[in-house]
């Protein structure tokens, strides 16, 4: 007393162990760390003592090792085996400050290496871990068990690479999860009660580019004496975070997939009362379309909207414009000096306008204040775009062309500029005048829907 245990070298051969995992959800270890159905005897108080033990194993030797799990919960319950275990741990001691070296290797089903690199100091009173772990080209087909039970749909193929970097100081952990699928492909829905109900094929679609690959990186941070804190669950929380991201606001995830600053492609907005796409919503069209480029499976469905109040005054304003256009375009076309152009493109300037805007009324087919003399009374400028404005009609007719040629100006941009293809924008329909749900979105607006096949 205090224990003293010094070994030069210690190895273990053609090692093996075995880990069910029962339908309750227990490990098979439980039971035999619990010691069996008769519970232990109360240990007597340990009196403390003033040396802790001091421990050192100059080398650890593992060869041939082998690990079968089982994992009795799903139907079909799920089986794989580690083989070839092996490697050599260096340097363990109790003694402050020694970190032992570690490489150790294996594979999973005879293929998938596993290796696991760096240093560790488990005997010490405040442990320390610094370790890399790598495991590539695990096939992910054998794990529809657990997709099936908890995604709702089996695995046709794909590969997973992981690339795992833990540091444990202090009992504060920093670690980063590094994640490489290729060619991750859903097969067949599968029944399941425990299947979330969130858009996993959605999510999917987002993360994983024109290559087919999906590139994941999921930092994590925690103090491992924390009775709450597990390792396995936060990493849980994170993928599952990722999919109610992807069912509640994807175009944020796909922008920050992009290392976008957190804009969001989930709508456009219009100048009330017309369908003309403004530069700064033209180039967040371009990003998008840029974006979703590099996910060929996604689709998008493009849905006009309107404001009822502001798009109606803007629409009359916008209908007025194009009356006084159109005046001045029918003098120039009796003159022939319409020449290129269109009722569109010509221009009125400051000073033609009051005379424009006087055939403009003119031409209007409503009822107008006459002289003594029968004839159109001549108004102020004023009181003849109020006469000219409250005439136009906008009623429902309006509201819906209106909201359909913002739809359609949306995607011919997309297609036609932005260059998709256009088997992957198509337009929606539905309630015209349902409210923007984001701040910041107006009611004036194109919105997105995102679909896979």
């Amino acid at each position: 007393s205090p224990l003293e245990l010094h070994l030069e070298k210690l190895a273990l051969n053609d090692f093996a162990a075995r880990i069910i995992v029962n339908q309750d959800g227990s490990l098979n270890l439980q039971k035999v760390l619990a010691g069996g159905a008769t519970p232990p005897e109360p240990a007597a108080e340990a009196t403390p003592t003033a040396t802790p033990p001091q421990v050192t194993i100059a080398a650890v030797t593992l060869q041939n090792g082998r690990l079968d799990f089982r994992d009795q919960r799903l139907q079909p319950e799920y089986a794989t085996t580690m083989i070839n275990l092996g490697g050599r741990i260096s340097g363990l001691s109790s003694a402050a400050g020694t970190q032992a070296e570690v490489d150790l290797r294996g594979n999973l089903e005879n293929q998938s290496p596993l290796r696991i690199t760096g240093s560790l100091n488990p005997l010490s009173a405040d442990p320390f871990v610094d370790l890399k772990v790598t495991f590539a080209d695990i096939e992910l087909a054998p794990l529809t068990p657990y997709a099936g039970t908890f995604l709702g749909y089996s695995v046709e193929k794909g590969k997973l690479f992981l690339d795992l970097s833990y540091r444990v100081v202090d009992h504060q952990l920093e670690a980063s999860n590094r994640i490489f699928i290729d060619q991750f492909t859903f097969g067949q829905r599968v029944e399941s009660q425990q299947a979330t109900g969130l858009p996993v094929r959605l999510a999917v679609a987002l993360l994983k580019d024109r290559k087919g690959e999906i590139h994941l990186d999921l930092p994590l941070t925690g103090r491992t004496d924390d009775p709450q804190f597990s390792i396995f669950g936060i990493v849980l929380q994170m993928l599952r975070n990722l999919l109610v991201k992807a069912a509640t606001a994807p175009f944020s995830l796909l922008a920050s997939l992009f290392g976008g600053d957190g804009e969001d492609f989930s709508a456009i907005n219009f100048p009330y009362g017309v369908a003309k796409l403004v530069e700064p919503e033209q180039e967040k069209l371009r990003k998008l379309a840029t974006v979703l480029k590099d996910r060929p499976a996604l689709k998008l469905e493009v849905q006009g909207f309107v404001g009822r109040d502001l798009d109606a005054e803007g629409y009359r304003r916008e209908e007025l414009t194009r009356q006084v256009r159109l005046a001045k375009f029918l003098e120039l076309a009796k003159t022939r000096q319409a020449t290129g152009l269109t009722p569109e493109t010509v221009t009125v300037t400051d000073a033609e306008y009051p005379r424009y805007l006087a055939a403009a009324y003119r031409r209007g087919e409503f009822p107008k204040p006459h002289n003594f003399l029968g004839l159109v009374k001549t108004l102020p400028p004023s009181e003849m775009e109020k006469l000219l404005l409250t005439n136009v009609v906008v009623g429902d007719a309006q509201f819906a062309s209106l909201a359909k040629a913002r739809a359609m100006v949306v995607q011919r941009f997309l297609v036609d500029v932005a260059g998709l293809p256009p088997n992957r924008v198509f337009l929606a329909q539905g309630d015209l005048f349902k409210p923007p749900d984001k701040a910041g979105e107006s009611a004036a607006r194109v919105e997105f829907k995102m679909t896979v096949d």
